[in-house]
């Protein structure tokens, strides 16, 4: 069993525009909603993959009910915390000659005996060898220290963590040594305070490896870097290894990473080698380029990737 912790899920509205106007009427075109957030998008790619999972977190309003709804109808069991202090964030991201370019609202208040509920519900659901992910943006009332002290928790109960998180969140949940870290190289940067650009993806490369390597020491057992189109660096401390994207007809690169989260938390719940957690990682986030929103990619699409 694979529990995923969203601390601020939205719902994604997906759109394109052909023409930018600034200041001005703008009409968007082949619209699509998902219920959204790191963690959920992980628990929809588990469930393409056949992986039990359960989706825990925070949920308000209308749009709370909206990603109730939606996971009961994609068969993936929940437990959230419904929280009296707002909405459920709505983000928008919108398909452009500019790139994807993405609004997201910040979410509701959580009081702090709702993120006391959250707690003692993962403590009742933390068995021996469980494997939780926590991903995701904090939202307003949830203390950056939050991933920390839940790792620390779930320590206790002889459970795994999966964290994938950025700044401060991440800086302090590797404090209690989740055994498995998924940064993106913006994050990666960001960690090791690197702002300097890269003369080519070659050293680019050099450099995410030599840093994944040494976040090894801070007690993760592997360490993953989704590098966008250029694919992911994943080192176990034995192997270091880059392996580059899959090209495909990308129709939305949002969700790409989280599906890389997820093709890695499957591999690792399952007992793979780390060569094929790699393969998985790649075929599966790649595969998540060719849907629309942040749908997960189908498992004909990820078989046939994994082939190639």
């Amino acid at each position: 069993m694979i529990i995923t912790v969203t601390m601020n899920p939205a719902v994604d509205k997906t759109a394109e525009l052909d023409e930018f106007v600034l200041g001005g009427v703008n009409k968007l075109k082949n619209i699509t909603v998902d219920a959204g957030g790191k963690g959920i998008n992980v628990s929809k790619t588990l469930r393409v993959l056949n992986k039990p999972n359960m989706a825990c977190g925070f949920i308000g309003g209308t749009n709370g009910d909206m990603i109730r709804v939606a996971m009961q109808k994609l068969m993936i069991m929940s437990d959230f915390v419904s929280v009296a202090g707002g909405e459920t964030r709505c983000n928008l991201k919108v398909k452009s000659i500019f790139g994807m370019t993405e609004f997201d609202e910040p979410g509701p208040k959580v009081s702090e005996e709702e993120l006391q509920l959250l707690m003692d519900k993962l403590r009742r659901h933390a068995k021996p060898g469980t494997m939780f992910v926590l991903s995701g943006s904090l939202p307003e009332g949830v203390p950056n220290d939050i991933y920390k002290t839940i790792t620390e928790m779930l320590h206790t109960c002889g459970c795994k963590v999966f964290l994938d998180a950025s700044g401060e969140a991440l800086r302090l949940g590797l404090e209690a040594q989740p055994e498995y870290v998924k940064p993106n190289l913006a994050e990666l940067r960001d960690l090791f305070d690197y702002h300097n650009e890269f003369e080519s993806n070659e050293a680019m490369v050099a450099w995410t490896k030599s840093r994944a390597v040494e976040l090894l020491s801070r007690g993760p057992r592997m360490v993953a870097v989704s590098l966008g189109a250029n694919g992911g660096v994943f080192t176990d401390g034995i192997e270091t290894i880059y392996a580059p994207a899959k090209k495909v007809d990308v129709l939305s690169p949002v969700g790409a990473g989280d599906a890389m989260t997820a093709a890695i938390a499957y591999c690792l719940d399952s007992n793979m080698h780390f060569h094929d957690v790699i393969r998985y990682a790649i075929a599966v986030s790649s595969g998540a380029c060719t849907t629309s929103g942040t749908k997960p990619p189908s498992k004909e699409v990820i078989i046939s990737l994994l082939r190639q």
